[in-house]
């Protein structure tokens, strides 16, 4: 079915290549669900997305913004240059460009929707007080959960046989180091996993496989761990410093935390605004288009 919005039409196969485009990030908000069930939900934001799309364009043209023609001209040289220049009608999964004039239409479109959204998502400035209430009710954002800094020494192993001969091996470096060997030095020549001579930087809980974490986080700072056993095979791993949690000041964040919140309530009020739109007009199905 194509869609109607006051004298405009949107076709249904716009509507179902506009899906299209969307299923991928619909998808992965919906692991686990038949195809079928993913495209309904696709194609009910492509309606809504298009719909926004025709209201928010009838009236920027009643409006009847003016489009700066140099700036124009520099978007679509832009967009031409992202998107693979000449070849790019043919490369994008875009159901409303085509073509040039198409580009030329929606990016004329896009910088009268820019303007629209600046008129209408006025509201009042977010205050300190704001974001302090903000900052307080919500502790959790702004602390920084233990991180530790460590490298490790990995022997590769698939089968039993190879784990069983690469912890015979890990054990003698082990050994090695105990006795004196530089860590480093040991990954350059005997570690299957040679990158940034083993040293993995700062990680916090849920960054590395279950084992390997619980061994690093019992380490004290230059400690060497027993061997660690994983699914990609044997590992020592060597802490150099554990990070404490923290809670970011509210000095620190102050800034960042007025212009989230601003975003928010500038998204909050145009969202009104187009809501009252939708009110206003006379959206509809129709066939046979």
């Amino acid at each position: 079915m194509s869609i109607k919005i006051n004298d405009h039409v949107i076709p249904d196969w716009a509507i179902e290549r506009q899906a299209e485009a969307l299923y991928e990030n619909v998808a992965q908000g919906m692991p686990g669900k038949p195809r079928e069930i993913i495209m309904i939900s696709a194609l009910d934001l492509a309606k809504e997305r298009l719909i926004d799309q025709a209201l928010m364009a009838q009236e920027s043209r009643r409006r009847k913004y003016r489009v700066d023609s140099v700036e124009l001209q520099k978007r679509i040289k832009l967009w031409l240059k992202q998107n693979g220049g000449k070849q790019a009608f043919a490369k994008i999964n875009n159901p409303m460009i085509q073509n040039h004039d198409d580009l030329k239409r929606e990016l004329s479109d896009q910088m009268r929707f820019n303007q629209l959204l600046e008129e209408e998502s006025q509201c009042d400035p977010v205050t300190e007080a704001d974001a302090l209430k903000y900052y307080q009710e919500r502790p959790e954002l702004f602390r920084t959960e233990e991180q530790l800094s460590a490298s490790h020494l990995l022997k590769m192993a698939k089968s039993e046989d190879e784990f069983s001969e690469a912890l015979d091996e890990i054990k003698k470096l082990r050994d090695r180091l105990v006795g004196g060997a530089d860590f480093t030095e040991l990954v350059r020549s005997e570690s299957d996993d040679k990158g940034n001579d083993g040293n993995l930087g700062t990680f916090g809980k849920g960054r590395m496989v279950p084992e390997f974490e619980k061994a690093a986080y019992e380490l004290k700072a230059g400690e060497l761990s027993e061997p660690v056993r994983t699914q990609f095979g044997w590992h020592l791993i060597q802490l150099h410093e554990r990070i404490p949690a923290k809670i970011t000041a509210f000095e620190d964040i102050k800034q960042k935390v007025i212009e989230y919140l601003t975003e928010r309530k500038k998204d909050r009020v145009f969202e009104d605004f187009l809501d009252g739109l939708k009110t206003q007009a006379t959206i509809e199905e129709v066939s046979g288009i």
